[in-house]
């Protein structure tokens, strides 16, 4: 079928969130949303802009520049130069495990991770798609245990 059964809600009507613990929506006996129209509206919620701020305030740079010794808070490319784009100067609050619509996934902060747009468009998603990442320590050999130098 098309999406959850929804009894007396809206999108937006979730409880909130209690830090450590998995979030609960108040959509009756569904814990998924099945379509991409329906999860992309989390996004637009007084709650997940709530949270987004509170995870920036604790997180301010992107995690994956931040391994590359790149203090990056938004303004810089993922190479550490300035950023000359200023549609791309900001910060992403991404998923590390993707959520794909799962309620627990999306509101669990402990899954969460501050990149900036360059690492979030660019190497996360081809860490999605190939199933391991490509970043690498100081001695180049690749961090991820997934990747297939490790296997």
């Amino acid at each position: 079928m098309g999406g959850p059964t929804k009894v007396g809600c809206s999108i937006g009507s979730f409880a909130s969130p209690v830090p450590g613990r998995s979030h609960v929506c108040s959509v009756k006996g569904v814990s998924k949303f099945e379509s991409r129209e329906e999860y992309r509206k989390l996004y637009k919620t007084t709650q997940w802009r709530k949270g987004r701020l509170a995870h920036l305030a604790v997180e301010p740079l992107c995690r994956f520049c931040k391994q590359a010794d790149i203090l990056n808070d938004g303004s810089l490319t993922a190479g550490g130069e300035p950023q000359t784009d200023p549609r791309r100067c900001f910060l992403v609050v991404d998923h590390v495990i993707p959520h794909r619509g799962d309620l627990s996934l999306f509101w669990d902060r402990m899954n969460w991770q501050t990149l900036c747009p360059d690492h979030h468009d660019r190497a996360k998603q081809r860490e999605e798609v190939r199933g391991f990442s490509n970043l690498r320590g100081p001695d180049g050999w690749p961090l991820d245990p997934n990747h297939p130098s490790n296997r």
